[in-house]
């Protein structure tokens, strides 16, 4: 049941529930003991901070009972229910006779939700909050159609957790991880679809962990970072579901390459390359393979260098095709190929 019609409910028993109240708090003599006006409460005094926490009386005795207020030359009216000389129970309001605000009250804080309409347009909730003991733990906020804006969550008075709404969706999220502040970012398509859901670390924007969607709904990518390693891994997929590529990187500060990069062929998943580096530096075995998963070629570097002095491609049968010979430190010097119409390789220099 949504908030507006319970709310409406409560009003049009409010009748029916003064009457009751008034009913059950007769005294010994039997005289029944009616609404009054808030305006005949006399302010006691006590040991509370503020004044205003101290309990109302009505003729000498701690008011119980339903007391109503008119303001604004009774364009504003307000009830509410006391039990020794505290709010206690169910309160309600009204402006130019559109429901204004609704709040439960026990032993004189608020304790339960407290809900403000869009009392001048829709009537909807414009915000609800949620009490324990006086104190606020939950907020929402929504716009006049009644779709959600904004939530907040507190713990000992302090916001530990905020989401802001885009056309009712999550869009972005505050919170906190064992102490430390976090913001998580959702974007969609047009259409309504997830289209990419990111962690970050609030103070530094360092990204802990991303996936991104298709149109279809399908992974697109994913992404983990590692803070005992400092490491990260971003994955790719394609619109079959297969997976593309595997890359792995190193943070120093920003992200780079690092370790393992792999990617994979879109027929049957083989493996159809292998590279090596070191934070952003191409360092070690560099291979191609075909889908088949014959080798194409392979080059070794060494801080940035190739240091192969020969470097062979082949085809998808196995068969050399080209053939590089290099110097040692990354300069090819001479290429052969076959020549299939003399059946001759062919040999040229590249230093001439």
């Amino acid at each position: 049941m949504s908030f507006i019609t319970r709310t409406k409910r409560y009003i049009s028993l409010m009748g029916i529930i003064i009457s009751a109240v008034a009913v059950a708090l007769a005294g010994c003599s039997g005289d029944i003991q009616l609404p009054i006006s808030e305006d005949d409460l006399n302010q006691t005094k006590c040991n509370a901070q503020y004044q205003s926490d101290c309990p109302e009386s009505y003729r000498g005795k701690f008011f119980t009972g339903i007391t109503t207020n008119y303001a604004y030359g009774k364009a504003f009216y307000r009830a509410t229910q006391y039990k020794d000389g505290l709010e206690h129970g169910y309160s309600f309001s009204t402006l130019n006779n559109q429901l204004n605000e609704t709040a439960w009250y026990k032993a004189g804080k608020l304790d339960g939700k407290q809900i403000s309409y869009h009392f001048s347009t829709t009537g909807k909730p414009q915000w609800v909050r949620l009490y324990q003991a006086g104190v606020k733990t939950e907020h929402w906020l929504y716009d006049e159609q009644g779709v959600i804006l904004s939530y907040k969550r507190f713990e000992g008075g302090k916001e530990v957790e905020s989401i802001s709404y885009e056309k009712g969706r999550e869009w972005r999220l505050y919170y906190f991880v064992e102490g430390e502040k976090r913001q998580r970012h959702k974007d969609y398509y047009a259409s309504g679809q997830l289209e990419s859901n990111s962690e970050f670390i609030y103070a530094d924007y360092k990204k802990l962990n991303e996936k991104t969607y298709y149109r279809s709904g399908r992974l697109r990518s994913k992404f983990n970072f590692d803070r005992a390693t400092n490491t990260g891994i971003f994955e790719t997929y394609g619109s079959d579901g297969k997976r593309r590529s595997e890359q792995h990187y190193g943070y120093n500060p920003l992200n780079t390459r690092h370790g393992v990069q792999l990617t994979f062929c879109g027929e049957n998943g083989q493996v159809d390359s292998i590279e090596h580096y070191n934070m952003g530096v191409e360092d070690g075995e560099f291979a191609k393979y075909h889908c088949n998963g014959q080798l194409q070629n392979k080059r070794t570097y060494a801080n940035g260098v190739v240091i192969d002095k020969q470097i062979k491609t082949y085809d998808e049968n196995g068969l050399v095709v080209f053939i590089d010979k290099l110097d040692g430190k990354g300069k090819v010097t001479q290429k052969s190929y076959y020549d299939d119409e003399s059946a001759k390789w062919v040999t040229y220099s590249t230093t001439d």
